[in-house]
């Protein structure tokens, strides 16, 4: 009866007690941005009145977690969607990490979050000119865990394309897709 306890406690562990492998970035296929769309309203009434910043994230690789009981264990690939919804710019959520909603298949072993940057320049707008970065926290069991953090900056008529109206309201998109964001490792 203890034996069979001890057995499970030991295959519970297992994959915890393995060393934990380190990934190099030459190692990591980029993350693919498979859609960035912003909007800005304009502003008349009747009109919803958000500003919206809608993305698509993926990462493509399956990374080595450590051995377990049933041999080697992987963190899968995953995806997300992340969005954001603001009425000005003096609302938006500056350097605030926001939750993503993570695909059905990966969401309990995969948890997505997104931060909406001011770029280093002075002039900045929250649906036209602006940085965002990405974390990615993977886990197996309770206690082998990989954080992977990437970003870029986004810019109308860099890599967004689109146009604004004669009524004010502006759309932005990728101006090419999938775009690359090249992640690195965390230190645990």
């Amino acid at each position: 009866m203890y034996t069979k306890s001890f057995v499970a406690l030991i295959a519970a562990t297992a994959v915890s007690a393995a060393p934990a492998i380190k990934v190099t970035r030459d190692d990591l296929q980029p993350w693919q941005i498979t859609l960035l769309h912003t909007h800005s309203p304009s502003g008349r009434p009747g009109n919803d009145p958000h500003s919206t910043i809608n993305v698509t994230i993926a990462d493509p690789n399956t990374i080595p977690a450590g051995q377990s009981p049933t041999g080697q264990a992987v963190f899968a690939p995953t995806s997300a969607k992340c969005s954001l919804q603001f009425l000005t710019s003096d609302d938006v959520p500056w350097g605030v990490e926001q939750p993503c909603t993570t695909d059905n298949s990966t969401k309990a072993s995969s948890t997505w979050t997104f931060t909406i940057n001011k770029p280093a320049e002075d002039k900045y707008y929250p649906t036209e000119n602006f940085d965002l970065s990405f974390k990615l926290v993977d886990h197996v069991g309770q206690e082998v865990t990989k954080t992977f953090t990437g970003g870029d900056h986004f810019e109308a008529n860099d890599n967004l394309s689109g146009q604004c109206g004669g009524s004010g309201v502006c759309n932005w998109n990728l101006a090419a897709s999938p775009y690359d964001i090249q992640q690195t490792e965390e230190d645990a």
